[in-house]
């Protein structure tokens, strides 16, 4: 771990929790299949909680739509079969975020699921804004009520010099991820002005690197409140940055070893996410 402010190693979670005493929200970015960075996700929100127990935990891993059915587990309504099924868990819940919360279960935190369904944001991604006017109301509550689209540096860090189809085609993709961005970070600021609490948010790094997307749209939404980052690194990547870079991806640095490559045949790669958005196709009606 590592405090890019200082260039200074930081040199338990224990020290790392203190150090985020006095953030409202801690957005801690991960790769989301590398075991380190998830036990270190856990040992961190145990050690807030152990310095201060009014505590929530956010996660992107559940959408508004299924925050009755997480509530109901958390509340020992149902069973975790139940609750994986009904949320369409990600596959590797059990074994990445189980441990986040069953711990937050143990200690009765609140877990608030902060993100957008995922069949609103794919038809967002068709048909742009103009999709949120065909909407219930009780499904328009399931995204932000508003969505920041003006941003240059964020939408040239998502898409470079490429374009997916034509302008539009490509503005409604970078519609589609700020309804994550938007949706979790209203999820997450009326949390923190309800509740007064702290709260961790568990992400994908590159929703809060730079301190764009979710992390720039919580900012916006807590009015000067501290936020922080802790963004996930790879060791080849960290001691590529200059200490400049490294102060740019975020607050703070956890560094982690690469995991094995998933692919080394390109056409094994094509076929995976071939499968996938096939299984994508849904209806926007």
């Amino acid at each position: 771990m590592y405090d890019p402010s200082n260039q200074q190693e930081i040199d338990n979670i224990k020290q790392l929790a203190q150090q985020l005493a006095d953030s409202q929200v801690v957005l801690f970015g991960e790769f989301h299949t590398h075991p380190a960075i998830h036990l270190a996700q856990l040992r961190l929100f145990a050690a807030l909680y152990q310095q201060n127990h009014q505590l929530s935990l956010s996660m992107e891993q559940f959408d508004r739509s299924q925050q009755a059915v997480l509530n109901q587990y958390l509340d020992e309504q149902i069973g975790e079969e139940w609750l994986v099924k009904q949320t369409k868990a990600w596959d590797n819940y059990r074994s990445d975020y189980r441990p986040l919360v069953e711990f937050a279960k143990q200690q009765q935190l609140e877990i608030i699921a902060a993100n957008a369904p995922r069949k609103h944001v794919r038809c967002l991604g068709r048909q742009g804004l103009d999709y949120l006017q065909q909407l219930p109301s009780n499904q328009r509550q399931q995204l932000a009520e508003t969505f920041t689209i003006e941003d240059p540096a964020y939408r040239q860090r998502l898409f470079g010099n490429a374009h997916h189809g034509d302008e539009q085609q490509t503005q409604n993709h970078f519609i589609a991820m700020l309804a994550w961005d938007d949706t979790m970070a209203e999820s997450i600021a009326k949390h923190a002005l309800n509740s007064g609490q702290q709260i961790m948010h568990t992400v994908g790094n590159f929703h809060i690197e730079q301190r764009q997307g979710t992390y720039s749209r919580v900012k916006q939404r807590l009015h000067g409140q501290k936020v922080s980052s802790v963004v996930a690194l790879s060791e080849r990547e960290f001691t590529s940055l200059s200490a400049a870079e490294k102060q740019q991806k975020g607050d703070y640095l956890i560094i982690v070893r690469a995991l094995p490559l998933r692919y080394k045949n390109e056409q094994h790669r094509r076929a995976e996410f071939a499968q996938i958005n096939q299984q994508a196709q849904i209806s926007c009606q």
